[in-house]
């Protein structure tokens, strides 16, 4: 398997260990978080070390949107870890972790369907 394949594998499985883990919070609070932590560091890991290989400048600025929201997602978790408790003035809420999270959530679908309706228009 060549690189750019086991990175796409690699994202994948981090953004389904993610989407478990965000569904598991309700229930299962505790296990999830190791879940949803898990398929975060995959999925940044994936998605950091995923090259552009595009010459468009919209592909290029869409790709690191897409970097952006994993860091994004990387914040989500570190919240979700985080105890409720007093940061920079802020009360973090043991449900704080929902906001970014929604954030990376809007930006991941806005840049997965502009991709692919440039690349179908570049395929025209």
């Amino acid at each position: 398997m060549d690189r750019k394949k086991s990175l796409a594998f690699l994202t994948l499985a981090g953004e389904t260990l993610v989407l478990v883990g965000a569904l598991m919070w309700s229930w299962m609070a505790d296990w999830a978080v190791y879940v949803f932590v898990v398929g975060t560091c995959m999925f940044f890991a994936g998605r950091m070390l995923t090259p552009t290989d595009s010459d468009n400048l919209n592909v290029k600025r869409l790709m690191t949107q897409q970097k952006a929201g994993a860091l994004i997602l990387l914040l989500s978790a570190i919240t979700m870890i985080a105890t409720p408790s007093w940061f920079l003035g802020y009360y973090l809420t043991k449900s704080a972790w929902f906001i970014p999270f929604l954030i990376f959530v809007v930006i991941e679908v806005y840049t997965t369907f502009r991709l692919a309706y440039i690349d179908n228009h570049q395929q025209k």
